[in-house]
């Protein structure tokens, strides 16, 4: 892997691989809803769709004809604190992928044709999202954990905001936050770092480094969400504030999540699902930002069974820290490497994986490097970060009939 930096400020990174036959490469943007104020929750996103609909040299389906007729494939995703644009193509057609990318970024005209479609494209999408509450009970635990915050906006944005905005409003915030020091152009493949340095360096001459307003600082907050529908099941988020990017206690964090939730032998998949019979669906996650983080249990179960799988799951954290034996510990470390090294067999989530390291954490740790970190995860630093996540504000968020859930929420708090 390799790192450099272009005259108008941009980082680019190269990973290597002389046995693909394909690039994947993209430009990854330090910025996401958590830069947004209120009256602007969901333009990134609103920014990323419109990146696709026509530039000054392009139209859209332009864009879209010259990447699908080499064989290429091209996306984006808004999430909270980066955007990305990215492609996968045989190494022969790396310029013209070169090209494209750097052109939807810099070169996006925003055309009020396109505009107005996309607009219901986004709304049609919050709806959708609305429909869904397996989905839709992350955007509520996300909001209560950090209510008022921007961290709590969901990246979609609001049907009222995406009413409202107009196309200057879009560019306005483009030319105010992407910054070529809050870029990286990432590749990861058949692709050496000269050649990929020479084609960046020719097609984003017309981007440029400038101030940025840096976002306030987010803060967990925690508490209790509910909304009610009438549904077959009730779909529920019990957690606790995390770890941010740069704690190394996060391997801790990871292990203790996969040990509770990370696949079929864990205790609460054994405990609830194979044991009691209570879910279909349960898992633990974490998530780290910045400044913070999240640690979580979903579960989706029968509404009259809510109560009694929020009790099971407060009573598996409790037993975690009395019962930790040095199997599943080894296993959960066995699980999280194995994750890492099956990552590395693909180029999209090598160059992902390069992209986001150099944003969020400011340094980029290899293979070796991460398994050192997880090897390094003991009891002690797990009882010790489960402890410290634990003593936190909880969160829970439901979606149901939620039947009592109010009151056992005060109960636990």
């Amino acid at each position: 892997m390799k790192k450099a930096k272009l005259e108008n400020g941009m980082t680019i990174a190269t990973d290597y691989i002389p046995n693909f036959e394909t690039v994947s490469l993209g430009i990854f943007v330090n910025v996401g809803s958590v830069n947004e104020c209120a009256d602007q929750s969901g333009i990134s996103h609103f920014v990323e769709h419109m990146a696709f609909k026509g530039t000054h040299n392009r139209t859209a389906l332009q864009i879209s004809l010259e990447i699908e007729s080499v064989g290429g494939y091209m996306n984006a995703y808004t999430g909270k604190e980066v955007t990305a644009f990215y492609v996968r193509v045989l190494k022969e057609n790396v310029e013209l992928a070169v090209d494209i990318i750097s052109d939807i970024v810099q070169n996006s005209i925003f055309d009020q044709n396109e505009f107005e479609k996309e607009r219901e494209v986004i709304t049609q999408e919050i709806k959708q999202l609305n429909d869904m509450p397996d989905d839709l009970v992350f955007d509520m635990f996300q909001l209560q954990c950090f209510y008022g915050k921007n961290l709590g906006t969901p990246i979609l944005g609001t049907e009222k905001n995406i009413k409202k905005f107009h196309p200057s409003d879009l560019l306005n915030y483009l030319k105010s936050n992407y910054s070529t020091n809050k870029m990286i152009f990432c590749a990861s493949g058949k692709i050496e770092q000269d050649e990929f340095l020479n084609m960046t360096d020719k097609y984003t001459k017309q981007m440029a480094s400038f101030e940025t307003k840096i976002p306030d600082k987010q803060e967990y907050t925690g508490g209790f969400i509910f909304n009610k529908k009438e549904l077959e099941q009730t779909h529920l988020i019990f957690g606790y504030e995390g770890t941010k990017h740069s704690d190394d206690e996060k391997f801790s964090l990871f292990a203790l999540s996969t040990i509770l939730g990370g696949g079929m032998s864990s205790r609460l998949f054994q405990e609830v699902r194979e044991k009691r019979g209570l879910v279909y669906s349960i898992f633990s996650f974490t998530s780290n930002y910045q400044d913070t983080g999240t640690f979580g249990v979903y579960a989706a179960c029968d509404d009259r069974k809510a109560n009694e799988v929020i009790n099971i799951i407060k009573e598996e954290f409790e037993l975690v820290l009395d019962n930790l034996n040095d199997e599943e510990i080894k296993k959960a470390k066995t699980q999280i490497k194995a994750s890492l090294l099956m990552g590395l067999e693909s180029s999209s989530a090598r160059m992902e994986r390069m992209a986001n390291q150099f944003l969020l954490q400011k340094k980029f740790l290899s293979p070796t490097e991460l398994s050192f970190m997880i090897d390094a995860v003991s009891k002690d630093s797990i009882l010790s970060i489960a402890r410290q996540v634990f003593s936190t504000k909880s969160t829970l968020a439901v979606i149901g009939n939620g039947k009592d859930i109010e009151n056992l929420y005060n109960r636990i708090l």
